[in-house]
């Protein structure tokens, strides 16, 4: 029998966002549609943030869930990645986080070496999938630890509304001003869906 209820713990909200400003005559004389460019940019560094948020929610716990266990090892290898497959039964291995460090130390192991992995990130830039799952890149990311997790099942997004974007136009100073924001925060789900793994960083 598994119940669901609501936890004990409320789950923190973020706001995050970015405001941009603009002269009238940089939007009247570009070259390029700059400001789709720019709110595209905005929308990613929203999204990063918001996975940094989710990861540290793992690592941390929300409030009501205490955080992952992070098994030990000396040297990550690929023994490491095979116990965290079957430490996440029944739950599927299906996304592995780390930060740059962790990308790059996981990218040196021989078994995700081969020559078909290693084409397709040298001609497509797609990192390899160990084991299947999609590699997501943290930046942010504590160095030394690497999260294997069910994405489906580990993690519920609470979201306060949808994307706001504002927008003013400032006409004593001709200037244009657009905001961007979004309110969300992360809760754990199922403890078991997320696993981790800590190594020395050498």
């Amino acid at each position: 029998q598994t119940t669901l209820r609501l936890g004990s713990g409320l789950v923190p909200l973020h706001k995050r966002g970015r405001g941009l400003s603009s002269s009238y005559e940089a939007l009247r004389f570009q070259k390029l549609d700059l400001l789709t460019v720019a709110l595209g940019q905005i929308g990613a560094g929203i999204a990063a943030a918001q996975l940094e948020d989710a990861v540290d929610v793992l690592i941390n716990g929300d409030g009501s869930k205490d955080g992952i266990t992070f098994a030990s090892s000396t040297s990550l290898s690929y023994a490491d990645f095979l116990k965290l497959w079957g430490s996440l039964a029944p739950y599927q291995l299906n996304a592995i986080a780390a930060g740059t460090g962790g990308i790059q130390k996981l990218l040196q192991i021989s078994e995700f070496k081969d020559a078909q992995a290693g084409l397709n990130f040298q001609g497509t830039g797609k990192l390899v999938t160990p084991l299947g799952a999609a590699l997501v890149h943290v930046p942010g990311m504590e160095e030394g630890k690497i999260i294997a997790l069910d994405k489906n099942c580990a993690l519920e997004m609470v979201q306060a509304g949808d994307v706001l974007v504002d927008s003013d136009k400032l006409i004593d100073r001709q200037l244009e001003k657009i905001s961007v924001s979004a309110i969300a925060g992360f809760a754990r789900i199922f403890e078991g869906a997320a696993q981790g793994v800590s190594y020395t960083v050498e």
